[in-house]
């Protein structure tokens, strides 16, 4: 088992759905009524902050079945790595749906109100450096992550032909060629509206589908595909074990 196919999933799954999500943003816009796309896409309560959250808990989902699973391969450092990554899902999760705000329609308490930008129940609004530190910092380095991990070293390493073998800390932690598509897009998704904004002094139609939410949203679908791809290469590594034992 090499790496060269660590994905064992479908490229409609792995091209198709980052590329849809992404670029369906851009077709709405083109296709739909402003009215209808601003209230049901880019609303607060819209489908790409919603669909965030979503991607979110189904990625601390199967983080939760990959923390689960990777107990049997004996390695403390990915039972660490894939917590790390469940609470960060958790977090990243809460902080999108204002921890219940959103949904419950509670208002925030006089004194966290006076410290939070929108008046909301998270932390990534928080006034000054607080909420520097806990919004674009994250998500500068998931940007990095993404780009970096993601994309690029999945590429090099298929044109060098380098492989991970399935003993090493490495190959269970290492997005693979998989992940590219959105790796690529989640780390990219602003920069067409930045261009747009540099050429015409201000984003304009259709370019104008609020970027931030939807790179946020691009980053929760890489965290999607990349634990799906873990989980997969766990089930093949278990259904490889399945068939050398004897009946």
């Amino acid at each position: 088992m090499t790496d060269m196919r660590d994905s064992h999933v479908s490229a409609w799954f792995w091209v198709g759905v980052p590329v849809v999500v992404y670029f369906g943003h851009y077709l709405l816009r083109v296709l739909a009524p402003d009215a209808f796309f601003d209230h049901y896409i880019l609303h607060e309560s819209g489908a790409t902050e919603q669909g965030t959250i979503l991607v979110l808990a189904l990625a601390l989902i199967m983080g939760l079945v990959v923390l689960r699973e990777v107990s049997s391969l004996g390695d403390k450092r990915l039972w660490l790595f894939f917590g790390l990554f469940c609470l960060g899902c958790l977090y990243f999760g809460g902080e999108e749906a204002s921890w219940g705000q959103h949904w419950m329609g509670w208002n925030a308490p006089d004194q966290w109100a006076s410290l939070n930008n929108q008046n909301e129940t998270n932390l990534h609004n928080s006034n000054g450096l607080a909420g520097s530190l806990l919004d674009q910092l994250p998500r500068n380095l998931l940007s990095l992550a993404a780009l970096i991990g993601g994309a690029i070293v999945p590429l090099v390493r298929r044109a060098r032909g380098k492989t991970y073998t399935p003993d090493s800390f490495a190959y269970w932690i290492m997005p693979g060629i998989a992940c590219v598509p959105a790796g690529l897009i989640a780390a990219l998704a602003s920069i067409p509206q930045k261009i747009c904004k540099s050429i015409a002094g201000d984003v304009v139609w259709p370019m104008d589908i609020n970027a931030g939410e939807v790179k946020e949203l691009m980053i929760a679908v890489f965290l999607f595909v990349y634990i799906v791809t873990i989980w997969l290469r766990l089930r093949h590594r278990n259904d490889e074990i399945r068939r050398l034992i004897p009946k």
